[in-house]
């Protein structure tokens, strides 16, 4: 071998050396690394809505020289009490109906106006409220939550007890109900 051979050999020799040491180093840190990506997302739900569908309404009734009550059940079927007379006639006897819509099957809250009186002609007539879910009929209590059906959607039917004086003057009387629904 000459010189000029073996200097580039040598030459080579470190040249290799020096690529395999700094490449496998870069290379080395390489398989030690990994990385993956991940999808971000979000859902934005029906917000919850309510309506009115039907009102409450105790129809017409007679008062009597003793106090009572006229009864609307949630199933619309009506009753009275002490001196209260039903009157056959005028509108329909109905309990009050709220549609609830919002996202299939989430549950919610439901809260109602308090202190609820009919103004009128004469004293005042003071409402208590009773409300279900279904329309059986068979409540005594507020309903204070629901869920939404698969379709997001739920009805609430209040009925309730108004109080009749002793002789309660002749007229229309009127008072607000409400129901407010929020999303637990």
């Amino acid at each position: 071998m000459n010189k000029i051979s073996a200097a580039r050999q040598s030459s080579l020799k470190i040249a290799l050396a020096f690529v395999f040491a700094f490449g496998a180093t870069a290379f080395s840190g390489g398989a030690n690394a990994a990385s993956a990506g991940a999808n971000a997302t979000a859902t934005v739900v029906a917000p919850i809505a309510i309506a009115k569908a039907t009102d409450l309404n105790f129809g017409s009734f007679y008062p009597g020289a003793a106090s009572g009550t006229v009864d609307v059940n949630t199933n619309n079927i009506r009753s009275v009490t002490g001196g209260v007379l039903a009157a056959s006639g005028g509108a329909a006897v109905t309990a009050a109906r709220f549609d609830v819509t919002g996202a299939a099957s989430a549950t919610y809250t439901i809260t109602y106006a308090s202190g609820v009186t009919l103004l009128g002609p004469g004293a005042p007539m003071a409402l208590t409220q009773i409300s279900d879910l279904t329309g059986a009929g068979s409540a005594t209590t507020l309903a204070t939550t629901g869920a939404l059906g698969a379709g997001g959607t739920q009805s609430i039917h209040l009925g309730g007890s108004l109080a009749v004086a002793a002789n309660q003057a002749t007229g229309v009387y009127i008072g607000n109900i409400s129901a407010t629904v929020a999303y637990n």
